[in-house]
């Protein structure tokens, strides 16, 4: 071939290689190219799933003491109720809990027997509460139960909005006495006795009144701390008032805050949710629980 021929070709080459678009080398393959399409990308817009809260709201700062307690006053002052009948989940849950402690043979009897007696205490302080203390005037409850069905709503009278008493309350009703807890014992081994028969449960009965004793007991104890508390009671009780009010349990936590808000809830509502004190569930479960508004 001449050698002007070869040149031309040689230069025509070059010439195409140059319009030709440049491939990128493999380190350069490695750099981010994307920089429009980030620019432009809208964030997903996937709907976020409805979450229940498990949670109460806590009452704010401003109405913790530094020692972490409520500080009752102030707060009943302000504090507003709504009802929560979503809460009938936590409802579910808690008697579905209670339910496999107590049918399931590999937890031990003691915490089995503890489990069917919360549950019965638990059933009885809302039932006896909602339908024996607040039982209409006149009717059946009221007439076998007036004596407590007059103390308790006597106890709402005496009650002033911010939870303080007013002069001259009567003290029956802000605190329990030993026959309260002693029939609390025989009622708890009764109930739980009745039971294990009833669902052939494969419980030794000689647990049964120790653990009625030992929950009659941190029931009395806490109602009467916490109930006291609730109304800023300072007095000290005696033993002949009932079980004694004793003043170093501790109620600067975030239970003791949440019994609090819950029993001052009960009272701003006028005694229409929120009757279980102590032993809490049964609310959520029958839709009367009314939560603390954030």
């Amino acid at each position: 071939m001449h050698p002007r021929r070869v040149a031309l070709l040689a230069l025509a080459s070059t010439a195409a290689a140059l319009q030709a678009p440049r491939q990128p080398t493999t380190a350069q393959q490695r750099q981010p190219t994307t920089t429009r399409r980030v620019a432009t990308l809208e964030p997903p817009t996937t709907k976020k799933p409805l979450r229940l809260k498990l949670t109460s709201p806590e009452p704010t700062n401003d109405f913790v003491k530094p020692d972490g307690t409520l500080d009752v006053i102030p707060f009943s002052a302000q504090a507003e109720y709504e009802l929560k009948p979503r809460q009938r989940v936590i409802g579910l849950a808690y008697i579905s809990t209670l339910c496999t402690i107590v049918a399931s043979s590999r937890i031990p009897a003691f915490f089995r027997l503890l489990g069917l007696q919360y549950a019965a205490f638990s059933a009885f302080e809302y039932c006896f509460h909602r339908w024996c203390m607040h039982s209409t005037y006149g009717t059946w409850r009221d007439k076998i139960f007036s004596r407590w069905n007059r103390l308790h709503v006597q106890h709402h009278l005496d009650t002033n909005p911010d939870m303080t008493m007013v002069e001259g309350y009567n003290w029956k009703g802000i605190r329990f006495n030993y026959l309260t807890s002693r029939l609390s014992v025989v009622i708890g081994s009764s109930v739980s006795y009745l039971l294990v028969k009833a669902l052939r449960l494969d419980l030794p009965f000689w647990p049964t009144p120790i653990v009625s004793w030992l929950l009659a007991m941190y029931h009395g104890v806490l109602w009467n701390k916490l109930h006291t508390d609730s109304h800023d009671l300072q007095e000290t009780l005696t033993w002949f008032d009932g079980v004694k009010y004793v003043r170093n349990i501790p109620t600067g936590n975030r239970y003791a805050r949440w019994l609090l808000t819950n029993h001052i809830g009960h009272h701003a509502i006028d005694g229409k949710g929120n009757y279980n004190i102590v032993f809490p569930g049964p609310d959520h479960l029958a839709g009367t629980f009314y939560q603390l508004k954030t």
